[in-house]
């Protein structure tokens, strides 16, 4: 087993949210330490291969039980400032986002995740780290064939002036747009090529953000406790706190893509069409995973997940 606790360097990523059209898990168990980004408290999670079929599951081992929480659109329980997945026993795990989205652009369809804790280890607010170990580790493909989701009519989600589209289309690509004019941030917008590797890489490494004006709002909420400059961009006006450079010019679009990637996911599968995001965030992300997959059990397409496991 490997462990992982910091930000190693990401080589180049040979797989896409498209991928394979046969199913992968990964070669051999994978264990990530640090702290919960909102919970401040020490996590552990150990991400296992697993079977055709599985898809993605969570083992959450609390007080000497385990319950299961698969990942599915159906089972968010909470999608404020990060993505919370909740079975019907009321087990939990927060903050899924980072890791669902870097088993999407290493294109892992089987896994199931022991968690230690009540969250996902922020460890330096990126997917790179998660990504660098898949690959590192390997990556098995399996005999099975893999399920994409095919959109064939347009699906729309909307909140005030905020939007996603989904629409029909032959590829996979994310259009991006974010605007935060009270800051050096700005308005940014980005289109990404699902299966270009270059573009999945820059988005990997970009690191969650927010305002220093929102760090004592959220605290108040008891939120971001293990939030820190190591695991965050802060932005403070025109300034960034941190000390350092961004490590890409568009890393604060890049970031709001990755978080959409990761909770589209939830789908268990890659999206065959074009998404259209405006102001996206995990609130609005995760309402149209749900209603993709509402259409699709309408239309009788074969599921990617299981609604609900006790």
């Amino acid at each position: 087993m490997r462990h992982c606790t910091g930000e190693p360097s990401i080589g180049e990523i040979e797989f896409g949210v498209r991928g394979t059209m046969r199913q992968s898990t990964l070669k051999a168990p994978i264990s990530f330490s640090g702290l919960g980004l909102h919970s401040g408290d020490e996590c552990r999670i150990v991400v296992r291969p697993a079977e055709e079929y599985v898809g993605i599951s969570f083992k959450c081992h609390k007080a000497g039980a385990v319950s299961v929480i698969a990942a599915a659109p159906e089972n968010v329980g909470c999608a404020f400032h990060g993505t919370a997945l909740v079975n019907s026993s009321g087990a939990s795990v927060a903050t899924v986002e980072h890791l669902m989205a870097a088993l999407a652009i290493c294109a892992i369809d089987n896994t199931v995740i022991d968690v230690f804790g009540p969250e996902i280890p922020i460890l330096d607010g990126s997917s790179a780290p998660f990504v660098n170990e898949i690959k590192a580790v390997g990556i098995e493909r399996q005999g099975a064939e893999r399920h994409e989701i095919i959109i064939d009519q347009p699906v729309s989600i909307k909140d005030g002036d905020r939007s996603i589209l989904i629409e029909p289309a032959d590829g996979f690509r994310l259009d991006t747009t974010i605007d935060f004019e009270d800051c050096l941030i700005g308005r940014q917008s980005l289109s990404v090529a699902l299966d270009n590797s270059a573009m999945l890489e820059r988005m990997a490494k970009s690191r969650t953000f927010c305002r220093l004006y929102e760090v004592q709002g959220l605290r108040a909420m008891d939120l971001i406790r293990g939030g820190s400059l190591d695991n965050s961009i802060v932005v403070d006006g025109d300034k960034i706190l941190n000390g350092d450079d961004l490590r890409d010019p568009y890393e604060f679009v890049l970031h709001k893509a990755l978080d959409l990637v990761g909770d589209f996911y939830l789908l268990g599968a890659p999206i065959r069409g074009v998404i259209t995001a405006f102001k996206p965030g995990h609130d609005l992300n995760t309402r149209a995973a749900l209603a993709i997959s509402e259409l699709q059990r309408r239309q009788n397409q074969t599921p990617s997940r299981l609604a609900a496991t006790a």
